[in-house]
């Protein structure tokens, strides 16, 4: 599974990982969510964000194991294909590519910030404009350089940093006390959603992804994974104590940072805050996502899943049908109206099934790999695993049930005819594949035999 003898080139240690693994986690999400969860837990916010990270460690605990096993590069759909099956893995895909209406709350919380200082445009309409143009621009595989990103980043941080420092002497303190019904005035149910979406926002598991250009990824990437969540959750909960608590939580519910932002900065620094930081972000986000969600999707595609010209690239190398396809997967919540509580709560939910899934291909290690468990720096008896599997099942099952229970009618009826349909097709698909597999096996055994002769 992994590429050792190949990867010749330059791996990459601790500080390398640490720096990439806040870059990413500090983002778009920060700018999207918080004011879903202010509508949500209220003052709550700044414990949301706390639990949140503790739920985005815990759920990373399989990331963990599997890639302090056998690093790998895309170790989410790598896992679940070698230790689960090829149907499961391509289970895996498709659930990822519902979980990607996510998109849409990139591009709509673009459109948010940018009409809190254009107010004569329609959000809707800047929402897709801010689709297309990414699209477009990933189409013809221009995207933006290592120095420009850094330099978004920067700029996102000196924002944020600069939100807290001038709004915590304007918080009003005696609103975050502990008391439940000041943290979860909705109820535990709506808490508990605020967290789950919260731990989207600090998860860092996608430095698992990398695991053959890290080194020594067994140790490495667990502490990236904590440390970077922890470092963030701190940062993020001074954010959430001062979005919430500054003005009434009536005024900033469901709403972005803007309105905050003006109250607390002076002009000039209200519209850095929302040039540098907000839209900067989340277009960066759309136009990076965009760039990298296409592999999985186009490797399955080479594999027999989808027909084969749907891995076809074109000459700028991008495989044009597959960006459509997510292109799609972001438009149709902008199209239909859906708001940016329901998407998330579509992403996210779906998103943690595959997280169950890579769960389950986690318990199935000890038995389809026992010699390379036994030599993980995480290696335990069977029982100690599969208790603490059955923990964290429990918390990622809990956690795409408070998002997913809250979808209307429609939505959750669009989603189970979506699974059904993703099932049904793996089922009469698989034959084909399997004969393409067999037939790959073949010619392999064939040019091995001729090459031998030749000898």
């Amino acid at each position: 599974m992994s590429n050792t003898n190949e990867n010749t080139h330059k791996k990459i240690g601790f500080s390398d990982c640490m720096g990439l693994a806040v870059g990413q986690i500090i983002g778009s999400g920060i700018m999207v969510l918080t004011g879903v969860v202010i509508g949500l837990t209220g003052h709550g916010t700044p414990l949301a964000f706390i639990l949140g990270a503790l739920l985005a460690i815990v759920t990373c605990v399989p990331f963990i194991i599997l890639t302090s096993t056998i690093p790998a590069s895309g170790a989410g759909y790598t896992y679940v294909k070698r230790l689960m099956g090829d149907k499961a893995g391509f289970m895996y895909i498709g659930m990822f590519v519902l979980s990607q209406v996510l998109i849409a709350t990139f591009a709509k919380g673009f459109a948010s910030y940018f009409c809190s200082i254009f107010t004569g445009f329609n959000e809707s309409l800047i929402a897709m404009f801010a689709l297309v143009v990414c699209t477009g621009v990933n189409m013809i595989g221009l995207q933006s350089s290592a120095k420009v990103q850094k330099c978004m980043v920067a700029f996102l941080m000196v924002s944020l940093f600069t939100f807290i420092v001038f709004g915590l002497p304007k918080v009003n303190w005696g609103t975050l006390n502990l008391a439940t019904k000041n943290i979860m005035p909705n109820g535990p149910k709506n808490f508990f959603t605020g967290v789950a979406l919260l731990s989207f926002a600090c998860g860092g598991k996608f430095v698992a992804d990398n695991g053959d250009d890290i080194i020594e990824p067994s140790k490495t990437i667990p502490k990236v994974i904590i440390l970077s969540t922890s470092i963030v959750a701190v940062f993020y909960a001074l954010i959430g104590i001062v979005a919430a608590g500054v003005l009434p939580i009536e005024d900033v519910a469901f709403q972005n940072l803007t309105l905050v932002a003006q109250e607390i900065f002076p002009t000039w620094l209200y519209l850095f805050f929302v040039f540098g930081g907000a839209m900067f972000a989340l277009l960066t986000t759309l136009n990076g996502t965009l760039s990298w969600v296409t592999r999985g999707l186009q490797a399955a595609a080479k594999e027999g899943w989808l027909p084969e010209k749907c891995a076809e690239e074109n000459k700028n190398g991008v495989p044009v049908i597959i960006l459509g396809v997510f292109f799609i997967m972001g438009a149709l919540p902008l199209i239909t109206g859906m708001d940016l509580t329901l998407i998330s709560n579509m992403g996210v939910g779906t998103d943690m099934i595959t997280e169950f899934m890579v769960l389950l291909a986690c318990w199935n290690l000890p038995r389809h790999l026992p010699e390379e468990y036994k030599k993980s720096a995480f290696y335990m008896k069977d029982s100690t695993l599969h208790t603490i599997l059955l923990f964290i099942g429990f918390l990622m099952l809990g956690t795409s049930y408070v998002n997913l229970s809250d979808l209307t009618v429609p939505a959750a009826i669009c989603c189970v005819i979506y699974i059904v349909v993703l099932f049904v097709y793996t089922q009469v698909r698989y034959k084909y594949v399997a004969s393409k597999k067999a037939e790959g096996a073949r010619s392999a055994v064939r040019m091995e035999a001729a090459a031998s002769k030749e000898k």
